[in-house]
């Protein structure tokens, strides 16, 4: 009899772990009424490639945990966490070559004014009032405040701190990664990071977004 419980109990197991391993992400759908099945295939993968990493990175936690965890990480350090570096530049060449890339980043030095106008801010080179050494800004990528991904995010999403922090986006501009991390980490309980939305803002904003310029 605890023979054939023992079986039945191993049975149940393998069900569920399968069951779970098969689970395909869908964070990006949220997106369906304004981007292509094609764009929301490559955003999906994204979150795929992104949450495979916080899976090794953090191996003992669950998964709302991995994502809190990435967040503090990015808050306390300068540096990149471990998981940076780690997505193959086959997909991030996809991604910088597919359409829905300039709805989500744009070059900082590209610059939008409240008349609506583009202009492009110049490069110049500033000096090191400390040790003299000149060096040349560097361009690097930030979320386009007028795009359309941060536009059909605040019109399809409920998460109130995820919406108080497209809407600064959009009104403000960008915002610097360490902070981003360490205000969601302040708002946010840790149910939140059971959201959908949460954890696409998460991998695209966030993690992206840092795994983008590490590469320029």
């Amino acid at each position: 009899m605890k023979i054939k419980l023992l079986i039945m109990a191993m049975v149940v197991i393998t069900l569920f772990s399968c069951n779970k391993a098969d689970q395909k992400i869908d964070y990006a759908n949220i997106l369906e009424n304004c981007f292509s099945n094609t764009e929301i295939e490559i955003l999906n993968k994204a979150c795929t490639l992104f949450e495979s990493q916080l899976i090794k990175n953090y191996p003992k936690e669950s998964i709302e945990i991995k994502y809190k965890r990435f967040l503090k990480d990015i808050s306390s350090s300068h540096k990149p966490p471990a998981l940076m570096k780690n997505i193959p530049n086959t997909f991030l060449t996809k991604l910088r070559n597919s359409t829905v890339f300039e709805e989500i980043w744009i070059k900082y030095s590209e610059t939008y004014y409240e008349d609506d106008s583009f202009e492009t801010q110049a490069k110049t080179n500033s000096e090191n009032t400390e040790n003299k050494t000149k060096y040349a800004s560097k361009d690097f990528y930030i979320i386009n405040p007028k795009g359309k991904y941060v536009e059909c995010l605040i019109k399809n999403q409920k998460n109130k701190y995820i919406n108080e922090y497209l809407l600064a986006i959009k009104n403000v501009g960008t915002i610097n990664s360490n902070i981003l991390a360490q205000g969601l980490l302040d708002s946010m309980k840790d149910n939140d990071y059971n959201n959908k939305t949460v954890r696409l803002v998460i991998a695209m904003n966030l993690f992206y977004e840092l795994e983008l310029n590490s590469t320029e």
